[in-house]
């Protein structure tokens, strides 16, 4: 018996076609193994997919099921973002007022999302993320330098390398300046290792040197090869935990209410903003949220026996 499944293509982060972080979401999975779903995303080769199901838990809408190329994510940024802008474009999410909230089924449990809309359709989706667990600190510049084909003496000294998640744990990178952001060309097998040894996902390297008006941040992801992609042009799973790192250790001027965007995928040509808001009350953060615009750009779909 063949099997046929619908998809859309959307570009997320980015208010234009063929920019931001490509995704592709099945807007019904049911029936689809886990197996398949994974089959699914190696032939999309996206950054991730996502696999849209009825949910299993009360007041959620959907749940969604998200993959990489290489294995299953409990969450990530960009595709819950666009699949919230897909299931409210579609109609799934009906949208009320101005701004409709949201509860979603991911692998970590319920996430909230925020959807504006203008004249009837969604324009904007920021999704919420949980407190920030900070790991160790890490101090071996010389290893994250040889993961990241750069010099011990590029990765700066002013703020710390520590791993943190709000779900999906990275190691946030100081550089330099941009122009060793421009240079960054990860050595696999060592990036590995490391990533490993750390329990991570990825290097996520910034500077705030940056490209783009009106950004604050300038930011590349190096994604562990497990996950079967190099580098990822958008990562809202990094950018959360990233928000409380800034507001921790003052990257930016500190406030409690921080605002800021973040640029990302410049070097890939596919350039994507985060925008990333942190509450704070002394130490603790007490909100945390990172959204941005989505773009549809196709749907089909596809068939096997």
């Amino acid at each position: 018996m063949s099997k046929h499944y619908h998809f859309v293509q959307a570009d997320v982060f980015t208010g234009q076609a063929f920019g931001g972080n490509q995704l592709a979401v099945f807007t019904d999975a049911r029936g689809l193994t886990a197996d398949e779903m994974q089959t699914l995303a190696q032939e999309m080769n996206y950054s991730e997919s996502t696999f849209v199901l009825p949910p299993e838990i009360p007041n959620a809408v959907k749940r969604v099921r998200i993959f990489t190329p290489g294995k299953e994510m409990p969450m990530a940024g960009h595709p819950t973002v666009g699949t919230a802008f897909v299931l409210a474009q579609h109609g799934d999410i009906p949208l009320v007022g101005e701004r409709t909230e949201a509860t979603l089924q991911l692998g970590i449990g319920p996430v909230d999302v925020v959807i504006e809309q203008a004249n009837g359709k969604p324009s904007f989706v920021w999704m919420k993320h949980r407190e920030p667990e900070f790991g160790a600190t890490f101090t071996d510049r010389e290893a994250v330098a040889q993961s990241l084909g750069i010099a011990a003496s590029e990765v700066s000294t002013e703020f710390p390398m520590q791993s943190i998640s709000t779900g999906v744990r990275f190691m946030m990178v100081p550089l330099v300046s941009l122009a060793i952001a421009h240079r960054c060309a990860p050595n696999s097998s060592a990036l590995l290792e490391l990533c490993e040894r750390l329990n991570i996902e990825g290097l996520y390297v910034f500077t705030k040197e940056t490209m783009l008006p009106g950004m604050q941040i300038h930011a590349r992801m190096f994604a562990s090869p497990e996950l079967g992609l190099i580098e990822d042009p958008a990562t809202g799973s990094a950018a959360g935990p990233f928000g409380g790192y800034v507001a921790r250790y003052g990257v930016l001027p500190r406030a409690d209410k921080l605002r800021f965007v973040i640029e990302q995928g410049v070097e890939m040509k596919r350039p994507s903003q985060i925008k990333v808001k942190v509450e704070s009350s002394g130490d603790k953060i007490t909100g945390l949220a990172i959204g941005g615009q989505t773009v549809i750009v196709g749907e089909g779909d596809i068939f096997w026996e």
